[in-house]
């Protein structure tokens, strides 16, 4: 086989392309347990390298070059700790990989509301476990990512991101139960396309809100002692502070309409679909607060221009909406929403026309 070899001198011999994710819906469900609808998208993470005595990467996003010696894994505040993440859960598992060289790339925005974190964690683990052949699943790569990210980085996240990334499955969304990792894989009709509006907004408040917001759901099912929000109705919470009924009673509605809109999702029914995501996002930006009103505008305007329906995914507190469309209508709306909000807000907006790809996969040669 002959072998690639890049301007630094490494030799590309393997290839791992990890997509990123939009979830559905199912918004803050999944740290309780609850259900899920996401779907990998055909925007990636790629990464070309190979096996090499310590870790050297060089990221055309950030035009540089990092490295770490396997001896020493600890964190220093830069991208590489994604790296050094894995190196360090893989060891907790007791697999002890050496290195690769090589170089990061695609076409997956950072910091765009897609997961480009999650992408580029599965991309490293995937890569590891071909190169060295460590034999793990793609559910246990995924199990294995979040807890680096849990724990390593710091990131209280659930499961949804890495799991989707894992195991997506090209041209379907997935329902998932978090709590058993149950899963099915709905079809997505194919004149239909996600429209992901990034709204440039940054979302300063997203670390401490989000830990706040875990941390009630965690509290609230300790107090009415119950493993998951799929088992709590909105009487169980009589008794508890407001606030607490007000976002958990959110999240017991929003585990209904994940198992809504997977119906409706199955059976073709995209006007019922969008209504489903359309309530979805009124209901979390009134009762869990975690919206905008740049988030709000998108999803109201979405709606206008002809979406079946729209709402904000990921944490909040600014980022992305997706909204539901036509695949003959997305790049008209698209470019509708993207010059209404132009002249609405002073923030640096795109968009991007995503369809449900495969998972993580490595390519040799």
């Amino acid at each position: 086989m002959q072998q690639r070899t890049d301007s630094f001198g490494v030799g590309l011999m393997y290839t791992a392309v990890s997509p990123g994710r939009v979830n559905l819906i199912g918004e803050h469900t999944d740290y309780s347990f609850g259900y899920v609808m996401p779907m990998a998208v055909n925007l990636h993470t790629r990464i070309e390298g190979d096996a090499f005595e310590h870790v050297e990467l060089y990221s055309e996003h950030f035009e540089e070059t990092r490295f770490f010696k396997l001896d020493r894994i600890k964190k220093e505040g830069s991208w590489m700790d994604y790296v050094r993440a894995i190196y360090w859960v893989l060891a907790e598992e007791g697999l002890t990989p050496k290195g690769i060289k090589g170089r990061i790339g695609g076409n997956l925005p950072v910091d765009s509301g897609l997961s480009s974190s999650a992408s580029f964690e599965l991309a490293i683990m995937a890569l590891l476990n071909e190169i060295y052949g460590l034999g793990l699943s793609p559910q246990k790569m995924a199990l294995l990512a979040q807890r680096a990210e849990n724990e390593f980085i710091g990131v209280p996240c659930g499961i949804m991101d890495q799991f989707i990334i894992a195991m997506g499955k090209e041209g379907h969304a997935m329902f998932l139960d978090t709590e058993t990792l149950e899963h099915e894989y709905v079809p997505i009709p194919e004149d239909i396309q996600v429209l992901v509006f990034h709204t440039g907004v940054r979302r300063t408040l997203t670390g401490s809100a989000y830990a706040d917001r875990r941390k009630m759901v965690v509290e609230v099912l300790r107090r009415i002692g119950r493993e998951s929000s799929k088992c709590v109705e909105e009487r169980d919470l009589r008794g508890l502070p407001g606030i607490y009924r007000r976002r958990f009673g959110y999240i017991i509605r929003e585990n209904r309409r994940v198992v809504m809109a997977r119906d409706a999702l199955k059976s073709g029914d995209m006007e019922t679909f969008g209504r489903i995501l359309t309530e979805a996002h009124l209901d979390i930006a009134r009762n869990y607060g975690v919206s905008c009103g740049e988030l709000d505008y998108i999803v109201r305007k979405a709606v206008e221009f002809g979406a079946y329906g729209a709402r904000l995914t990921g944490a909040g507190f600014g980022g992305a909406a997706i909204a539901v469309v036509d695949r003959a209508k997305g790049k008209e709306i698209g470019d509708r929403l993207l010059l209404e909000y132009s002249r609405a807000f002073r923030w640096k907006a795109r968009y991007f026309l995503v369809e449900a790809s495969q998972g993580v996969e490595v390519f040799r040669g």
